[in-house]
């Protein structure tokens, strides 16, 4: 058991030391392709093919909001000024769309 719990925290440690070396490039090539797609148009039109887009696919919703967030800890890690009001803005939009999503999974299980 201890062997499988050092595993688990290794594993974990790991992990966190890649999400925190990775570049901006890396994480916005993780987007899912919809939300690259949706990014690239004009600002106004952009909320609404988010929403659109994750309102239609729930887990692309879940895995971009972590994006997000680690989108955030981006910026805050590598930004000359202080702004980290902002960035918890992002963080707080970020979660509240990760919840949302794991509402739509779960629904969409519990219709099945």
């Amino acid at each position: 058991m201890l062997l499988l719990i050092t595993a688990v925290m290794a594993n974990w440690f790991a992990q966190m030391h890649l999400r925190n070396h990775r570049s901006w490039e890396a994480i916005s090539a993780r987007m899912s392709p919809e939300c690259r797609l949706a990014w690239t148009t004009t600002a106004p039109a952009r909320a609404e093919a988010l929403d659109a887009i994750w309102m239609k696919s729930p887990r692309a919703a879940f895995r971009d909001a972590g994006l997000l967030m680690e989108m955030a800890d981006y910026a805050e890690r590598n930004s000359l000024s202080e702004d980290s009001a902002r960035m918890q803005t992002v963080r707080a939009s970020a979660l509240q769309l990760r919840l949302a999503a794991t509402g739509a999974m779960i629904r969409r299980i519990s219709l099945r």
